[in-house]
């Protein structure tokens, strides 16, 4: 039976418990994150979701360096059933503080150098997520029902010369891809 959702991919994580998943720098060392340490924390970011009231179908801002707390924080927003919105790393800040508005962001989660003001919107530091989630279990998450027809993300682009638009993007449309 086919995927429903992109979900499922997290269940294939456990196969490869302690196999290294992700490695990036952190300064002059290299960070390595193993599958089960990110199913993990992905499940926990979920948990702060949940507690900051963040549900299906709202949106969170993704915006920083490519890191492992990114990946654990997309994956926590579709267990949590909300819509992951990325920002390319370049974006201006005022670029994604229009986007964070069109899409109504419940939240921005970013590097800290790339922080818009917080009285504008919710926000979380990428550097900051160890801690936060440290407050949470790290048991799996009760992901609730996701369908090929749900919404994963919101990818906003421009083609060559126009002003970006944001093109949403299914759990259906990302798996078929797969």
């Amino acid at each position: 039976m086919p995927r429903q959702s992109l979900v499922e991919y997290l269940e294939y994580f456990s196969r490869y418990r302690s196999d290294v998943a992700c490695v990036h720098r952190r300064g002059y060392r290299q960070a390595r994150w193993t599958y089960r340490k990110i199913a993990e924390a992905a499940a926990q970011f979920a948990r702060e979701l949940e507690s900051g009231g963040i549900g299906r179908g709202d949106r969170v801002l993704l915006w920083g360096d490519n890191c492992a707390e990114w990946i654990v924080a997309f994956w926590g927003t579709l267990l949590r059933g909300a819509v992951v919105v990325p920002m390319d790393r370049i974006a201006t800040a005022d670029f994604a503080g229009r986007v964070a508005a069109q899409v109504g962001a419940k939240l921005i989660v970013s590097s800290r150098e790339l922080a818009l003001p917080a009285e504008k919107f919710p926000a979380v530091s990428l550097e900051s997520l160890p801690e936060i989630l440290a407050r949470h279990d790290r048991q799996p998450y009760g992901s609730p029902p996701t369908a090929r027809a749900d919404i994963a993300e919101i990818i906003f682009t421009s083609g060559t010369t126009a002003e970006p638009k944001g093109v949403v993007l299914t759990h259906g449309n990302l798996l078929a891809n797969l």
